[in-house]
């Protein structure tokens, strides 16, 4: 025997345990990563080296779907579009996007066959997603960053704001974070005002709570809402970073909206791949006369139903943004055709130096504690209703058996409600 140990040369492999590898791989399936980038991913995860051929093989036997080997039923697939089709009511998403949701929820289907129902079914979506139908058109110039953390833009959008719905007194403003050298989305959030400065003071500790440290730089417009976070960025960057020279990296930058490109550029795609649909869903209120602005109760019962919608579709579109491969530009000084969750994860991969500060939890509630002496507490500025409402609301939404809220059933939920609502302070009185 010429090798009579039955051992090859590549030495012993130390595998983790498969329900640990199995969920590494389906995180790679939601990035969306070909095999020689799960591979290295794989060396840098779990110090696992193996070949094309054996990872194949764990993705045979793990039963981990892919677009080729086991893609969803075409029954289950058809259903799938379908669902995605009935969301997007003025057809501005196209194959590729449809495609990515689907691969969020591991729902593995061809894009030929994304596009076959989606021409079936939306026969005029093509020619409305066309280039040049739209007139607008956004111009970049090259933008450069050292790493993920470097640079962080963050910024209100307005389209579904009380000027936008004008359905009295309501309104949903949504604000956002967005990293510079990934173009990660860090976060979104649906605000009950994105325009004052101490509710956006409140949101960005929200924001550090999360992320658990600051970015190197904090960017935004020249708005009167970011006085605090400009504050609070300076003063934890000269406290957890102080060797970081301000002159050279400075804490913050406020420069004019429409250069403010990270997250101004950002809102487009929120807009047509999202935002027209939820506001084409909260308009209905208006146009079948179930919203009645000068009904006493009728704004606090759509602030009890309607932001939790309006964030639930938020993440979800996060969650795609971040496993999204972005386009490829050649003559990029970043990072380009990646997936920004990827990139972020591993930005030494892509040239990148991770520029994270660290802030510890304590310092964090110390400045929430500041804030609120010096302000007014969270709930006052960032609270949608009352708790004395939101009690009532829950009674009564209990009453009518707590059905499971979409935006499909949202107004008619609201419609029962209302009633209900109605009828209790008859009975009070």
């Amino acid at each position: 025997m010429p090798n009579p140990t039955g051992k090859n040369g590549a030495g012993e492999k130390n595998y983790p345990p498969d329900e640990v590898l199995r969920e590494t791989l389906l995180k790679y399936v939601r990035l969306g990563l070909k095999q020689g980038q799960k591979l290295d991913r794989l060396v840098k995860d779990h110090n696992l080296s193996i070949g094309t051929t054996k990872l194949n093989q764990i993705e045979t036997r793990l039963k981990i779907p892919s677009v080729r080997k086991n893609p969803a039923p075409r029954e289950v697939a058809a259903q799938a579009v379908a669902d995605e089709l009935d969301k997007d009511v003025m057809q501005n998403n196209g194959p590729n996007f449809i495609k990515s949701k689907l691969k969020d929820n591991l729902v593995m289907v061809k894009r030929d066959d994304v596009r076959q129902f989606m021409r079936e079914w939306q026969p005029l979506g093509a020619e409305h997603r066309y280039p040049g139908h739209k007139k607008k058109k956004i111009y970049r110039h090259p933008l450069s960053a050292l790493g993920p953390f470097h640079e962080v833009s963050s910024d209100g959008h307005e389209k579904l704001s009380k000027q936008a719905l004008k359905m009295g007194d309501v309104g949903l403003p949504i604000y956002g974070w967005k990293d510079k050298w990934s173009a990660y989305l860090l976060k979104l959030a649906v605000v009950p005002n994105c325009r004052t400065n101490a509710a956006i003071g409140h949101l960005f500790l929200d924001f550090l709570e999360e992320i658990e440290g600051i970015p190197l730089q904090t960017t935004t417009d020249k708005g009167s809402e970011i006085g605090w976070l400009k504050a609070m960025q300076t003063a934890l960057r000269e406290q957890h970073a102080p060797d970081i020279d301000l002159a050279v990296y400075p804490a913050h930058e406020s420069i004019k909206s429409v250069h403010n490109t990270i997250i101004e550029a950002f809102w487009r795609w929120l807009r047509e791949k999202l935002g027209v649909n939820l506001r084409d869903h909260i308009l209905r209120g208006k146009t079948e006369r179930i919203f009645d602005p000068n009904v006493a109760f009728h704004c606090d019962l759509f602030n009890w139903i309607f932001p939790p919608l309006v964030q639930a579709e938020l993440d979800e579109f996060r969650t795609y943004w971040n496993q999204h491969q972005v386009r490829s530009q050649p003559n990029k000084n970043m990072p380009s055709g990646h997936v920004p969750a990827d990139v972020l994860e591993h930005p030494e991969l892509f040239g990148g130096i991770n520029c994270f500060i660290k802030v510890p939890k304590e310092t964090l509630a110390d400045l929430r504690v500041f804030l609120t002496e010096e302000v007014g507490p969270r709930s006052e500025h960032l609270q949608w209703v009352d708790d004395e409402f939101a009690a009532i609301a829950e009674a009564v939404y209990e009453s009518i058996g707590s059905p499971h809220i979409t935006l499909a059933n949202s107004w008619e939920i609201f419609r029962k409600m209302s009633a209900g609502i109605e009828n209790l302070g008859n009975n009070v009185a």
